[in-house]
């Protein structure tokens, strides 16, 4: 190797160590607008190991606080990667975040848990009156431009309850199942226990359409406030099930 060239990869490599060691409050502002996405509040630390009070993207709180600490092995396979750590509203996570040479997005082993409200304030769905338990796993998750491609994890919730009855009804334990198949993002859904049998699946598709194929009834003994509430959902088929079936987009 040419000595012109050691001598550049040397500057770049001090260059690199510098910028990595300093306060992470003095880079992000300088770095910031090329992420007009992301807002980080209150930093401490640097680039390897540091700290946010408060992480937002397009304006919605996904951590309060945030940790994270450089992951060297990532390097192996191309990637910048950390370990990350943090918690919002009783949910709380830990796992691997890294961004690949093409900008794409990969998370991997990640484990949550918490209220089943914090997770659904953190997908835009609060509005939905139940609440619960959430044990959540992402053994893979890839996201390209801010959309995921390719996940495969599974979510446990457990007692789920309706809120809108005068005394919250006990809808039972659920497990979700999510795989890749043919690049198609599918999410199984299976009680394991509770007042309901319900059964299906949520197809998301590489164009950014979902289909949504559920069928739901009231277990045999279940309370009449929890039939009442299934019945809501329309007309039972031959098999006593009603049906939730819609396509949309993203």
């Amino acid at each position: 190797m040419k000595t012109r060239s050691l001598i550049l990869i040397g500057v770049a490599s001090f260059i690199g160590f510098v910028v990595a060691s300093a306060p992470v409050a003095a880079i992000w502002p300088r770095v910031s607008a090329s992420q007009p996405a992301l807002n980080l509040a209150g930093l401490s630390g640097t680039v390897l190991a540091g700290s946010a009070s408060a992480v937002s993207v397009n304006g919605r709180t996904i951590a309060r606080p945030l940790h994270w600490a450089f992951s060297p092995l990532a390097l192996l396979a191309a990637r910048l990667g950390f370990h990350v750590s943090g918690s919002l509203d009783g949910l709380s996570f830990e796992g691997k975040v890294a961004r690949t040479i093409g900008g794409d997005l990969a998370i991997d082993a990640m484990q949550g848990s918490g209220s089943l409200k914090s997770l659904l304030n953190l997908t835009g769905d609060s509005f939905l009156p139940v609440d619960g338990e959430v044990a959540l796993s992402i053994d893979s998750l890839r996201l390209i431009n801010n959309f995921p491609k390719r996940l495969t994890g599974d979510l446990t919730v457990s007692n789920v309850r309706w809120s809108l009855t005068k005394d919250p009804q006990l809808l039972g334990d659920f497990a979700i199942s999510v795989s890749t198949e043919a690049d198609v993002i599918v999410a199984r859904v299976a009680p394991t226990s509770g007042p309901l049998d319900v059964g299906g699946e949520i197809r998301v598709m590489a164009d950014r359409n979902y289909e949504v194929d559920l069928k739901v009834k009231a277990k045999p003994g279940a309370a009449p406030a929890v039939q009442n509430l299934i019945r809501t959902l329309g007309e039972a088929d031959t098999e006593g099930y009603f049906r939730i079936k819609t396509r949309a987009q993203f």
